[in-house]
């Protein structure tokens, strides 16, 4: 329903330009149409095709039309309009010299002579003052009106330009539409296919909810997951910038670790000294040692008379 939808719009669109074509481009049609037939000859001496069928008019005026199209720049607009400027000074120059020239032999050889005066010349002079202040508000008028006409055609240019892209549009998204779609048709087969049976159904149905949201929830789903991503980000700065306090106390614990470990050691092998000793039946150096100082407490106290 979609593309017979767009098919109609470009159908109707296509009428419209044909039935009310901008009047910019029949303007152009004199200006380009000798390079056009230089162009259209060319090719028909290059091509060994036939002459042109009646039934490729709509092709050829279409490529016409796309021809003028390439052609109408403003900087080869601005160039033909200083080119034709230039001609018509040209011309309004040799126009004026010519009426001149008439007019004076005429007067010449009229019967009787035409002979102009010194008032006639004031009179002429002083209408001539009148006419050129009236020229040059005209003139004044004239550019004012260019000068809108120039808003008015950009404005129009705009929109037909916008016109042309939404008809290209119309030609070219439909069928792209098209093709994406076999195409993920032919990718949801090979999914079915790769996993097969009820794996297969619920691949198609949707298994991941995720996979079937709108365009809305989508973007809000994340967003959600970019605000977590910023959370976890700033609790890594977090953890990055406690880093090296939690680095220096556990070199610090290390440290003490290793010390603990060597008293360890030492303790333990003390107490395997201790223990071979006493099974080789040897009396224990600590028992000895104890024996002799509660015998040097002993005397020491009868010597100073202190009772235990």
């Amino acid at each position: 329903m979609a593309s017979t939808d767009y098919a109609a719009t470009l159908v109707a669109l296509r009428d419209q330009q044909r039935l009310q074509q901008l009047s910019i481009l029949t303007l152009a049609e004199p200006i380009l149409s000798s390079n056009f037939q230089n162009s259209n000859n060319n090719h028909n001496e290059d091509t060994s095709k036939p002459s042109t069928r009646p039934s490729d008019v709509s092709s050829t005026t279409t490529h016409y039309s796309s021809d003028l199209d390439s052609h109408l720049t403003p900087s080869s607009l601005a160039a033909d309009l200083t080119h034709y400027k230039d001609l018509f000074s040209k011309l309004r120059f040799s126009y004026l010299e010519q009426v001149t020239k008439e007019k004076y032999l005429r007067s010449i050889v009229g019967d009787p002579p035409l002979v102009v005066s010194h008032d006639d010349n004031l009179a002429l002079e002083q209408r001539l003052v009148g006419m050129k202040a009236d020229v040059k508000r005209r003139k004044e008028e004239v550019e004012a009106l260019v000068v809108e006409i120039e808003g008015r055609a950009r404005e129009v240019a705009a929109r037909y330009q916008s016109v042309v892209d939404g008809a290209l549009v119309l030609e070219t998204v439909p069928g792209e539409v098209e093709a994406l779609s076999l195409e993920i048709e032919e990718l949801k087969r090979v999914i079915r296919e790769k996993k097969g049976g009820d794996d297969a159904d619920r691949v198609s149905d949707g298994g991941d909810v995720r996979m079937n949201l709108s365009l809305e929830k989508t973007a809000a789903a994340l967003e959600e997951q970019r605000a977590r991503n910023r959370e976890v980000d700033a609790q890594v700065e977090e953890l990055q910038r406690r880093l090296p306090a939690k680095v220096r106390e556990v070199e610090k614990v290390d440290r003490e670790l290793v010390e603990l470990e060597k008293r360890r050691n030492e303790a333990t092998r003390l107490a395997r000294e201790v223990r071979r000793r006493k099974e080789e039946g040897g009396r224990d150096e600590l028992d000895e040692l104890g024996r002799w100082y509660h015998g040097s407490d002993v005397v020491l106290r009868g010597l100073l008379g202190v009772e235990a």
